[in-house]
């Protein structure tokens, strides 16, 4: 059975922003067959959210934590925000070594500047931030004694991937990528002469005196940077790798562009494959949090009392703090038993604050559920269980307890754990 255009949309939606809502499906599957084209061409067109200055000195902790979390729940925040995320967890950097708020908020901005701009331009600006010289410990490198933890991860998780690197050419860019200073007080990094490179290094086969730019333009120009960072995004955005045909040529576009991020993303969702990998991996605990928010009513990013995002730490998975310099995990840690249990004990905690289904006379209740949960997708187990809660709360007295049984049995759904 063909999907619907309301299963199309979602689908788009859940890959392309941190969503979707019910009224974004709805507002695209009334247009049938373009349905699904037309929320990618919605997706690719979001422009960059501004961190909301309401939220500052509104909670107890940072206030850029919040700015984002709002962002990511504003509908509007699109494919933007879906790689302003992915950026933070390929360049992962984190509070709990950083400390730095100021840092980690500019580093976003480095983030939100360039999600879908050019991974060089990012890139140069990653291996200069500030946070990224703290965390991997290279504020201090000197040449005299080169910390080599940015060198290595700039190869093996940033562009390259293991095996096409030598501890070798890790010695030789820790030495062009010393000489870098972090001032803890004015957050600025500076370059000190003395302590940097004064002659020449041998590095993936190139000898010259190099400097930062240098370093990134050489790993751009490996033949195993391009189909790294493609494949990363697109295992990303459909869910499993690509063939070699397909990373073949997607890799050799990205190359070609200059290394420009859109036009890469738009060639994977652009393809076939992307509408037909639906459901095929776990929701990463931002998304589930993301859309459970979205499945409890409107979004109200000014309210008192809203969801609060420090609760994502109770979900593992809180901004600004991945759990090492790989980023957070994919695959089946978002199934554990230990996450669907936390999941299931904040969807029933929240819920009180939802804004209640229309319980009224001639209400198909089920329905009305799966719609707000943005499930179009649903196996017969999943409407029977909802069915029974249903029945269970046709004596509750008021639509938020029957509506609070719904929903969260929906956000447990199977369904619902993926994306």
């Amino acid at each position: 059975m063909a999907p619907t255009p309301q299963a199309l949309t979602a689908h788009v939606l859940r890959r392309l922003s941190f969503g979707p809502t019910a009224e974004l499906v709805d507002r695209f599957a009334t247009q049938g067959p373009k349905a699904s084209s037309s929320a990618i061409d919605w997706a690719l067109a979001a422009s960059p959210l501004a961190l909301n200055p309401e939220q500052v000195g509104k909670e107890d902790w940072d206030p850029h934590l919040r700015g984002w979390v709002d962002n990511l729940r504003n509908p509007n925040g699109g494919l933007h925000e879906k790689m302003t995320w992915f950026w933070h967890g390929h360049f992962a950097t984190s509070s709990e070594k950083v400390g730095q708020q100021t840092m980690l908020h500019r580093q976003q901005g480095l983030f939100r500047e360039h999600a879908l701009g050019n991974f060089k331009t990012l890139f140069a600006s990653i291996m200069n931030d500030a946070a990224m010289l703290i965390y991997l410990d290279s504020a201090d490198s000197t040449v005299e004694a080169p910390n080599e933890n940015l060198a290595r991860e700039s190869m093996e998780l940033f562009s390259l991937g293991r095996g096409n690197y030598s501890e070798a050419d890790i010695k030789s860019s820790a030495l062009a990528l010393a000489g870098w200073q972090v001032d803890y007080e004015s957050t600025q990094v500076t370059y000190n002469a003395e302590n940097g490179l004064g002659g020449e290094v041998v590095f993936l086969g190139r000898r010259g005196k190099f400097d930062v730019n240098d370093i990134v333009n050489i790993l751009c120009e490996q033949p195993s940077c391009a189909p790294f960072i493609a494949a990363k995004i697109y295992r990303y955005l459909v869910g499993v790798a690509p063939s070699n045909e397909q990373l073949g040529l997607l890799a050799d576009g990205f190359r070609s562009s200059g290394y420009e991020i859109r036009p890469l993303v738009e060639a994977i969702v652009r393809n076939e494959e992307f509408l037909n990998a639906r459901l095929n991996r776990p929701r990463y605990a931002i998304e589930w949090f993301i859309a459970s928010a979205h499945a409890f009513g409107p979004f109200r990013p000014d309210e008192d009392g809203d969801i609060q995002p420090w609760t994502l730490e109770q979900l593992d998975q809180l901004p600004f703090k991945p759990p090492n310099v790989a980023g957070w995990p994919s695959g089946a840690k978002w199934l554990s038993a230990s996450q669907q249990l936390s999941r299931a004990s904040y969807a029933w905690s929240q819920s009180w604050k939802m804004t209640p289904i229309d319980a009224g006379s001639g209400t198909d209740l089920v329905a009305a559920t799966l719609k707000r949960c943005c499930i179009h997708e649903v196996s017969a187990a999943t409407k029977a269980t909802l069915h029974d809660a249903a029945l269970a709360s046709a004596g509750a007295a008021d639509a938020l307890s029957v509506s609070r049984r719904l929903i969260t049995t929906a956000l447990c759904s199977p369904e619902f754990q993926l994306a």
